[in-house]
């Protein structure tokens, strides 16, 4: 049996590959009224309090777990310093596709949230 985190992986890129509801990528609508700055970030049926997402930009946000062309590209639409951080390829695939075709820069990093040592120590300012 693979590891854990091979099987999750597939799990996830399983998902991805029969387009389950959670893996939407943002709408075209969304990234231009996030450039506009009108952020809005949905989880699951929520909207992530508009509070903590106000004086984004230029600030640095780690997505964790965060690929699938939603949180990080609207967060680099409203100018953000965005790095994202899966486990899956699919979902970073997403992510890099919309970061190409939106001229994004995204840091996008293959790995698991649970070991960081891909970021440098204090590195919240290079991201």
């Amino acid at each position: 049996m693979d590891n854990i985190f091979e099987q999750v992986e597939k799990n996830i890129d399983n998902l991805v590959t029969n387009n389950a509801d959670w893996t939407a990528s943002a709408t075209k609508e969304e990234m231009d009224s996030a450039r506009k700055g009108n952020l809005t970030l949905r989880f699951w049926e929520k909207e992530v309090p508009k509070e903590w997402l106000s004086n984004i930009k230029g600030k640095n946000v780690l997505c964790l777990a965060g690929a699938g062309g939603l949180q990080a590209p609207l967060l680099a639409c409203a100018g953000a310093n965005v790095a994202v951080i899966d486990i899956s390829d699919k979902m970073l695939d997403k992510d890099r596709e919309i970061a190409k075709s939106e001229n994004l820069s995204i840091k996008i990093v293959k790995g698991n949230m649970c070991d960081l040592s891909y970021f440098p120590d204090n590195s919240s300012s290079e991201v």
